[in-house]
């Protein structure tokens, strides 16, 4: 009997190692911050993180978005609305840019994936960079008018250059698989920035939405969260 609890308490700590999310955006509520904005937050429609969008011309109302559905984490969601720029990259510091905060406490291996539509069939390179540190508050920085987030001190660390996306004129799902970059595991704070959009060959639209964060349960935490089940199953025992 107590072969097969162990055999069965083992059984159970597999599907805790699968990767769980840690926030979600579908942008569909409380999107209406009017055109002209340099600065809009969103808070996370699941979980628990924040996304800063940023810079070039922001579409206040959004634009017209896509249907998402995740069914392993229960994510079924109508097209609604997405995030949006008019313009991606204006001159100058003004590109289109967004910031994502988040914890990954007890958390390994980060997936960044979103829905991604713009006007032409690829935007030829982007950057993404990360710090472990909270932003800071810029005010008017470069040719931005306005108060708007940056790493502490401008500091961070580079994981892609110039990387190019598809975004034809239907959305796409990317997929951004970050569990190489073990600095993100267990970080009371992740902050991540997705800016320096090329708009290519007059692809000034661009629109992201459905745009999730999964990470997996270290393996301690699945391992003592299988033993404290055993340990409390002998205790009625």
């Amino acid at each position: 009997m107590k072969q097969t609890i162990i055999i069965s308490l083992l059984g159970l700590i597999a599907p805790m190692a699968q990767a769980t999310v840690i926030a979600f955006w579908d942008f569909n509520n409380g999107y209406d911050a009017g055109s002209g904005q340099v600065q809009i937050v969103h808070s996370a429609s699941v979980g628990s993180g924040t996304l800063y969008q940023q810079r070039a011309d922001i579409d206040g109302n959004g634009k017209g978005g896509n249907a998402f559905v995740d069914a392993g984490n229960s994510i079924n969601v109508v097209g609604g609305v997405a995030m949006a720029w008019d313009d991606i990259a204006k001159t100058g510091d003004n590109d289109a840019e967004f910031f994502i905060t988040f914890s990954t406490v007890n958390l390994t291996d980060v997936i960044v994936s979103f829905d991604l539509r713009g006007n032409s069939t690829i935007i030829p390179s982007f950057d993404l960079k990360y710090s472990l540190t909270s932003l800071e508050d810029v005010t008017n920085p470069g040719n931005v008018v306005g108060t708007i987030k940056d790493f502490a001190g401008g500091l961070s660390t580079e994981i892609y250059n110039n990387q190019s996306l598809n975004a034809g004129a239907s959305f796409q799902r990317v997929v951004l698989d970050l569990s190489s970059i073990t600095a993100l595991n267990n970080q009371t704070i992740v902050a991540l920035r997705f800016d320096d959009f090329d708009n290519g060959t007059g692809n000034n639209d661009m629109r992201i939405d459905n745009l999730l964060i999964t990470a997996v349960p270290e393996p301690s935490s699945a391992l003592l969260g299988g033993l404290g089940m055993l340990a409390l199953l002998r205790r009625r025992r």
